[in-house]
């Protein structure tokens, strides 16, 4: 699994809801237009990335980070809090 932290600018109203439903069914929003999401590999992120196609216009701007477990893990809020959690084992 890869967590990337998505994030866009777009001017149009209902292109703009769109889109934050399309990137919530992928993962959690942390802002307005900041999702942190989950994709299973770098084809399923390409899926997503044609998908936001629909919604982005020439001046639009869509942007996806990828948020490495390293990266993640020296992530904190203004307070200094961890961002990011790491179970030490995960059950199915």
């Amino acid at each position: 699994m890869r967590v990337y932290l998505a994030c866009f600018d777009i001017e149009d109203d209902k292109n703009r809801r769109k889109l934050s439903d399309l990137l919530l069914s992928y993962g959690d929003r942390v802002q307005y237009s900041v999702f942190e999401i989950s994709v299973k590999d770098k084809d399923d992120l390409e899926r997503l990335r044609q998908k936001c196609t629909r919604y982005a216009e020439q001046d639009d701007s869509v942007r996806f980070y990828w948020l490495n477990k390293e990266s993640r893990q020296q992530s904190h809020d203004v307070w200094g809090e961890p961002i990011a959690y790491f179970p030490a084992a995960l059950v199915l």
